[in-house]
């Protein structure tokens, strides 16, 4: 038995076999949680941890950054899904 947790180690691996698979796309809220803020791969830890975000499928990742919704400059879901040239803003395509 696993004292600090009270499980038994079986029960435990169980446990993270059931866990569901992390999300491959977020989407991240504003603090009135009704605005999108940004668009996240599943694997950013930080958003993935603010709160703020929700799991995302493909196809509304690619939605959101279609109505552009900003992509975060440092996981780039806008390249992982192939819209770089189609989300670009026109400051940045001037450049």
């Amino acid at each position: 038995m696993d004292r600090r947790r009270g499980r038994a180690p079986g029960e435990r691996r169980r446990g993270q076999e059931r866990r569901p698979e992390p999300a491959q796309w977020l989407i991240q809220y504003g603090l009135n949680r009704s605005n999108l803020d940004a668009v996240h791969t599943g694997d950013r830890r930080a958003a993935a941890k603010s709160g703020r975000c929700r799991p995302a499928t493909r196809q509304q990742a690619r939605d959101a950054l279609l109505q552009h919704v900003p992509a975060c400059d440092r996981c780039r879901p806008d390249t992982a899904l192939g819209l770089l040239e189609q989300t670009q803003s026109p400051r940045l395509a001037a450049g």
